[in-house]
């Protein structure tokens, strides 16, 4: 899992330079699980203010925080999120189910290598 910590006025580009923009003051930090397939997935929290134009993203002042994926539906017919040690358990029987098959994979415990 890549993370990083930014203080002060920060912006951080999402997506691959075309996408959606995290600006803010304070401290912020963001987080990249480790995925499989063509997604990308970012944890933000921060506290002081800002904004995010990311989907469901907007305005904060004080504490906050937002997860989200951000997957092509041609891409990844099917997302698999994990949370949790039982999540990657119940993950790793599904995708040894559907062998083969390439489903895109977030996985917040870093239990299931790519």
């Amino acid at each position: 899992m890549l993370a990083g910590w930014a203080a002060a006025c920060t912006t951080i580009q999402v997506d691959s330079g075309g996408g959606s923009a995290i600006t803010g003051i304070g401290l912020v930090r963001v987080e990249l699980p480790p995925v499989q397939g063509k997604t990308l997935a970012i944890e933000r929290s921060g506290v002081g203010f800002g904004w995010e134009s990311t989907p469901g993203g907007g305005a904060w002042l004080g504490y906050s925080a937002s997860q989200w994926v951000l997957a092509d539906p041609a891409d990844c017919q099917l997302l698999i999120i994990i949370r949790s040690a039982a999540q990657a358990d119940n993950a790793k029987t599904i995708l040894e189910t559907i062998e083969g098959e390439k489903p895109c994979v977030v996985d917040h415990t870093g239990t299931l290598q790519p």
